[in-house]
C-alpha cells in the first residue's frame, strides 16, 4: 500500500510541476499583454498631445494667439518628453531594421534538355524601311 501512495506522490509532482509551468507562461503572457496596451495608450496620448500642439501653433499662425499658448506648449512639449523617455517613439523615427539576410541566390540555369526540347525563337519581321 505504501507504494502505491509513493507513485501516486510521484504523479502529482509531475502534474503540479506542468500545472506551475502553465501558470508561469501564462504570467508572462498577460504581462506582455500589458505590456503592449501600455505601449498603445502610450502611441496614442503622444498623438493626443502633439495633436495639441499642432493646433496651438495653427491658433498662432492665424492670428488668434492667446495669451497663455506658450505656456500650453511648454507644458505639451514636457509630457511628450516623459513619454519619450519611456520609450514612446513621439518623433516617428522608424523602428531599427532587423539585420538584412544576404538576397536569395539566382535561380539555376535551366538544363540543357530543356533548351533544346523548345524551338528557336522566330526571326523578327522585316522592317518597312528596308
Amino acid at each position: 500500500m505504501i507504494l502505491n501512495v509513493a507513485a501516486h506522490g510521484c504523479a502529482r509532482t509531475k502534474s503540479m510541476s506542468f500545472l506551475d509551468k502553465a501558470k508561469e507562461k501564462a504570467t508572462q503572457l498577460t504581462q506582455a499583454a500589458k505590456d503592449k496596451v501600455d505601449d498603445i495608450k502610450d502611441d496614442h496620448k503622444v498623438d493626443d498631445l502633439l495633436d495639441d500642439i499642432g493646433r496651438i501653433i495653427y491658433r498662432q499662425r492665424t492670428d488668434t494667439t492667446l495669451p497663455d499658448d506658450d505656456a500650453a506648449i511648454d507644458a505639451l512639449v514636457a509630457q511628450l518628453k516623459e513619454l519619450e523617455a519611456k520609450g514612446a517613439n513621439v518623433l516617428n523615427k522608424p523602428e531599427p531594421a532587423p539585420e538584412e539576410s544576404a538576397p536569395p541566390p539566382p535561380p539555376p540555369p535551366p538544363s540543357p534538355s530543356a533548351e533544346s526540347a523548345q524551338p528557336p525563337p522566330p526571326p523578327p519581321p522585316p522592317s518597312a524601311t528596308e
